[in-house]
């Protein structure tokens, strides 16, 4: 299992880290192969990973697939806008340099960032909490604008792993067998950090997961966000 602590063999201890997320690289692309469920695929595998970090729980295929399952029909649609988006988002900017159109170009950028750092927030926010698609998308663009140092860094390991991916073969290789449980496993690093805020009596309720509920100016600032605890048998 993935831990967020050392045991007294750090050498095991790194090979069960890379071992889980080997797993998890497979089970994601496993249940991306339809690609309409690459959202619940997504979600699980940042619900996975986070939770791991955090408690230091195993079984990491279960609590995929629970996950996979319990998200599966928000995650989804979630899923299904962002590839609309994306989409959208590549064919303007191709327009836009195949025309020439240096202001539109400036324009498209600025929506892709903006479609990025979203992306980038909302498979972990829905893994993390219980919303509407709305609320949690809005939140997901917030959250990522008053963490921006965070979610910079959080793009420079995406765009990393890309370029050293595309410039490297050995790298390439080793990118085909893990690429989505590392990169979901080095963010969920700092998602779980971003996160804490949000979390009361995390140390005293580990187990326990939070709904993140709607307000006047969501994310703005530390008390604008209200959290109630879920029962197990809604979200573990």
């Amino acid at each position: 299992m993935i831990r967020s602590v050392t045991t007294d063999n750090p050498v095991m201890n790194f090979l069960t880290i890379v071992c889980d997320i080997v797993i998890l690289h497979f089970l994601w692309l496993l249940t991306s192969l339809p690609v309409l469920t690459i959202g619940a695929s997504t979600t699980a595998l940042y619900y996975t990973t986070m939770k791991c970090i955090r408690n230091g729980q195993g079984g990491v295929v279960k609590m995929f697939f629970k996950s996979f399952k319990d998200n599966f029909k928000q995650a989804t649609g979630i899923g299904i806008l962002a590839l609309i988006a994306g989409f959208i988002c590549v064919f303007d900017m191709y327009f836009a340099i195949n025309k020439n159109l240096k202001s539109m170009m400036v324009i498209f950028t600025i929506m892709s960032l903006i479609y990025l750092f979203t992306v980038l927030y909302v498979f972990p926010l829905q893994a993390q909490f219980e919303n509407t698609i709305k609320t949690t998308i809005k939140n997901a663009f917030l959250l990522s604008i008053k963490n921006l140092p965070w979610t910079l860094l959080l793009t420079a390991i995406t765009a990393l792993m890309v370029v050293m991916s595309y410039l490297n073969s050995t790298v390439l290789g080793i990118m085909l067998i893990c690429a989505a449980g590392l990169h979901a496993y080095l963010c969920s690093l700092i998602f779980v950090h971003i996160f804490r805020e949000y979390m009361p009596e995390e140390d005293n309720k580990a187990d326990e997961d939070f709904h993140i509920k709607e307000t006047t100016d969501t994310v703005g600032t530390t008390d604008t966000v209200e959290t109630t605890d879920t029962d197990d048998s809604t979200q573990d």
